[in-house]
């Protein structure tokens, strides 16, 4: 009776083992359209054109794409919630662009890191300033200088950062692996971006989390759930009346 549980759980576990070999389905909202939005407001920027005048002043809004921080990557357009279409930055950006605006947010992000003074709303705000700056001296916006206001990050502060990120774009071109990702549809257009340190370059670095919109879920059918569902549940129900038969069976004499 013994080999008779062994022969169905045997079979039961071979059966779960097949399902983990089936391929596995990625899934996102919708094919490669991803959810982005203005999650709240982190404070006021003012775009500051080369002559020196002040195009505009509005509150900024932190952007995200399916929960994960992203960047406004067009000053010039207004921003709507809504599904956009998600597509490699290297096809909108040349490497050196990319590599500009990501290795500027590393600089951020870094200095932000041993500066515990600044709130997340500050540190939002001075890494969307430096994208835009990089974006506005490749793109020719005529707004190096966009910043936010002084009364959100003093002048101090925003001076040493916007000058270090660009100390650090040009003595770490080559350093770090850069990449990114652009997400396009109504409104405004924006951006992740990312710059790992090349393997053999100085100390090992922290990476940052994975976006959730690129986490891959597996998807095991409902079909060949049900049947897995079935197969333990025979396998359950036998149990009882096949365990008092084995006691009834005698013992060798010794």
């Amino acid at each position: 009776m013994n080999k008779l549980v062994k022969r169905l759980l045997t079979g039961t576990l071979a059966f779960a083992t097949i399902l983990t070999a089936l391929p596995v389905t990625a899934v996102h909202a919708s094919g490669n359209q991803y959810w982005t939005e203005s999650a709240e407001r982190v404070g006021y920027i003012e775009q500051i054109m080369n002559d020196g005048s002040i195009k505009s002043t509005f509150h900024e809004g932190h952007m995200k794409v399916e929960g994960e921080t992203a960047y406004c990557v067009d000053i010039n357009t207004n921003f709507k919630n809504g599904y956009k279409t998600r597509s490699d930055a290297s096809t909108r950006m040349s490497s050196d662009q990319i590599a500009d605006v990501a290795l500027s947010l590393e600089y951020v992000k870094q200095y932000t890191a041993t500066h515990t003074g600044l709130n997340n709303n500050q540190k939002y705000l001075l890494e969307q300033c430096v994208v835009w700056q990089r974006l506005s001296e490749q793109l020719g916006w005529q707004c190096d200088n966009v910043r936010a206001s002084y009364n959100e990050i003093s002048q101090a502060v925003q001076n040493e950062v916007y000058a270090g990120a660009k100390a650090f774009v040009k003595e770490n071109k080559g350093r770090y692996e850069c990449g990114g990702y652009i997400y396009t549809g109504e409104g405004q257009d924006i951006g992740q971006f990312w710059a790992k340190l090349n393997v053999g370059n100085a100390k090992v670095k922290r990476l940052l989390p994975i976006p959730r919109s690129q986490m891959v879920t597996p998807v095991i059918p409902l079909r060949v759930r049900h049947l897995v569902s079935i197969l333990i549940r025979a396998v359950t129900a036998s149990l009882p009346h096949l365990l008092p038969m084995e006691t009834a069976i005698p013992k060798k004499l010794r």
